[in-house]
């Protein structure tokens, strides 16, 4: 399961550079134009076969996620095994491309802006900066900076390391996410002490895609506000004091975690309560503010999944169902577009129907069980 899992990943680390930008060339080398040149014209001129290509691929991820999870005291006999396991898997992934977004550019833009021409981001937009070779792959280069200060001053480390390199600076930013996932993961385990915690978080496919692949900056902000959080029950008042910075600190990269203040002044309730009303007002937060942003971006589910991660389990193995099956809905968002090339026409309604479909399915079939168990009592 576990081999199968690797593969997979590694197999969609080579697809994803079919996805890179007609007026991006990451290299002149001809070995690697000749890999790149026919993944390119699949893409982008056999656009069905991309969108059947992704959804195989989606479901053997979730598929061999389900296993795992179900099998994991056998598959991952301790959490040396588990690291051992998230290192590779992290590498691989760190070198893909970032395929379904254009998040990554934006923020090396803006980086650019910041450190190389010295404006003020949250004042001057990229496309104001004359000649600058990143706006010919950049999207929404006619917007001032979209994240917190905190963010920008981040963002300083991939740049520097980047030292002009295009490819370079995109490797830079996603060891960065990198670093996070794994801190993250190994936070989740030092709260839980339970493998299934981690791996719930750790090996879901949207947040292998999301945060690795792609590079969003979604877990940082949380993994700051969730320390926070955890950081804030202690007694201790400089523990306390460091707690409540973070989580300043996360609403300063989005200020998504703004709506975690109120949970503060809930001293009486139990870490599980806390928690779980957490993943609540993120998931409705995301569900609310999504489409009113633009849609329902996939990678702003890593707000409700990392903070459902420090649930108990079995208690709340509901809520982690839940999660998975709107994981694997929201990764098939990006079908419609990758068959047609266009988000507009019938691409609304098909990502609303393939969000929906696994829900709805999962919802079912949680129904029948628990008609079925009633049943069995009476």
């Amino acid at each position: 399961m576990t081999i199968a899992f690797f593969i997979i990943f590694l197999f969609l680390s080579i697809v994803s550079y079919g996805f890179i930008d007609p007026n991006l060339i990451l290299s002149s080398h001809p070995l690697v134009i000749s890999f790149i040149k026919p993944l390119f014209h699949i893409v982008y001129q056999q656009r069905l076969f991309t969108a059947g290509l992704f959804f195989i691929i989606l479901l053997t991820q979730f598929f061999l996620f389900r296993k795992i999870f179900i099998n994991s005291q056998r598959v991952f006999p301790s959490i040396q095994s588990l690291f051992k396991y998230l290192f590779p898997l992290a590498c691989i992934l760190v070198i893909s491309y970032p395929m379904v977004s254009y998040d990554l550019f934006n923020y090396m833009t803006t980086a650019k802006v910041t450190f190389t021409h010295l404006e003020n981001p949250y004042i001057v937009m990229p496309i104001e900066i004359a000649n600058e070779p990143n706006l010919f792959f950049t999207r929404a280069a006619n917007k001032l900076a979209l994240y917190g200060p905190i963010w920008i001053l981040l963002t300083w480390i991939p740049h520097a390391l980047g030292m002009g390199n295009i490819w370079q600076t995109i490797i830079s930013f996603k060891l960065m996410s990198a670093f996070w996932y794994l801190s993250f993961c190994f936070l989740v385990w030092r709260v839980t002490k339970n493998m299934k915690n981690v791996i719930f978080f750790a090996l879901n496919p949207l947040v292998l895609i999301e945060v690795l692949v792609v590079g969003h900056n979604d877990l940082v902000m949380m993994a700051l506000s969730l320390s926070g959080i955890l950081l804030w029950e202690s007694k201790k008042l400089v523990n306390r004091i460091s707690g409540l910075m973070l989580l300043v600190f996360s609403m300063c990269i989005k200020g998504a975690t703004v709506v975690l203040l109120p949970l503060l002044f809930l001293r009486k309730f139990s870490r599980d309560k806390i928690f779980l009303l957490a993943s609540f007002l993120l998931l409705i937060l995301f569900i609310i503010a999504g489409p009113i942003r633009e849609e329902l971006y996939p990678w702003y589910a890593i707000w409700f999944l990392s903070s459902a991660s420090f649930l108990s389990y079995p208690k709340y193995l509901w809520f982690w169902q839940f999660g998975i099956v709107f994981s694997l809905g929201l990764e098939l968002r990006y079908i419609p577009y990758m068959a047609m090339g266009y988000y507009e026409g019938p691409g609304p309604m098909l990502r609303t129907v393939l969000t929906i479909i696994p829900v709805v399915v999962w919802g079912l079939w949680k129904l029948k069980n628990f008609q079925i168990s009633k049943i069995k009592k009476s």
